[in-house]
């Protein structure tokens, strides 16, 4: 149950079912355009990245595990833990019929510890060995463009801390994420974010920055199975990640560049959702993410845009 606390999932899904349902053809037809276009647009705005102390390069340390889910990586010959509870507080809910937009407060908290494990074997750490602690709100609006897309930019600032020594970091995140909802039945879910980070670390080192693009596709297959009053269903999913500089890990991890990593997973939805203090329980599962020089295991809840 503590699975939809930590894993790296995105906001609620919007409850669109009806509203696709009601949808005339030549809507659904219009809205059936190429996400490519989708997303173009939605993210023309962000600007390239330059990172100041590895030239063309983009660069990452473990502060970044903000804005990755929790699950078990390996890169090279090494293994983070990353531990990220992507809490938030709604403000105001969209309102996709009459198109009324909606602020959340998002505030993710992330850990991270570095091992020289193999990725299948079981984590036996302590609170001794966390390495590092990231703390980084901000805000989300969310805009419907239509009864069944959204528009949802998002910005963030906050700190990182090396739990080993007295280094500290300035950290910061922007960009959009774009999510579409279609089907007959609503049943396929689209969605993409552009992404740019950065990493202020003070005196102690030069500041760096990344920038991610995301692409995600889900399908929810509704089963008949209803236990103890809650309806089951079956949610594949696929995600792929780009980095228009290639992502560096730096130290403690060593330096490991990533153009890429593609996602499979699968998880189980349940409806109506677990209430865990405060955090409605709707899916849970498990990735497994793949890319240059990184593979991970991961726990995923909610399609991620």
């Amino acid at each position: 149950m503590l699975a939809g606390l930590l894993a790296g999932g995105g906001g609620k899904d919007l409850d669109l079912h009806a509203v696709v349902a009601n949808m005339n053809v030549a809507q659904r037809r219009y809205w059936r355009a190429p996400l490519s276009v989708v997303l173009a647009v939605a993210f023309v705005f962000l600007p390239p990245a330059h990172a100041q102390d590895v030239g063309d390069r983009g660069a990452a340390n473990y502060v970044y595990s903000v804005f990755t889910g929790t699950g078990k990586y390996e890169v090279d010959d090494r293994t983070i833990y990353v531990v990220r509870m992507p809490l938030t507080l709604n403000w105001r809910k969209a309102d996709h019929v009459e198109m009324k937009p909606g602020f959340r407060m998002l505030l993710p908290v992330a850990v991270g510890v570095s091992q020289f494990e193999n990725i299948l074997d079981i984590p036996g750490f302590t609170l001794d060995d966390l390495q590092t602690m990231t703390v980084v709100p901000g805000v989300e609006v969310d805009i419907p463009l239509t009864r069944n897309w959204a528009l949802k930019p998002f910005a963030q600032a906050g700190w990182g801390w090396d739990l080993k020594d007295s280094r500290n970091s300035f950290v910061w995140g922007l960009g959009a994420r774009t999510r579409a909802q279609l089907g007959e039945r609503g049943e396929w879910l689209f969605g993409g974010e552009a992404l740019t980070a950065g990493n202020e670390p003070g005196s102690d080192g030069s500041p760096t920055r990344f920038v991610r693009w995301m692409f995600g596709l889900e399908y929810k297959w509704q089963t008949d199975w209803a236990p103890f009053g809650r309806r089951v269903s079956l949610h594949p999913r696929l995600t792929q990640r780009l980095f228009s500089n290639e992502l560096e890990l730096q130290p403690p991890v060593e330096e490991t560049l990533i153009r890429w990593t593609t996602e499979v997973g699968a998880s189980v939805g349940i409806d109506p959702p677990i209430n865990i203090l405060g955090y409605k329980l709707s899916q849970a599962g498990v990735a497994y993410e793949f890319g240059d020089k990184l593979r991970a295991i991961k726990l995923i809840t909610k399609f991620p845009f």
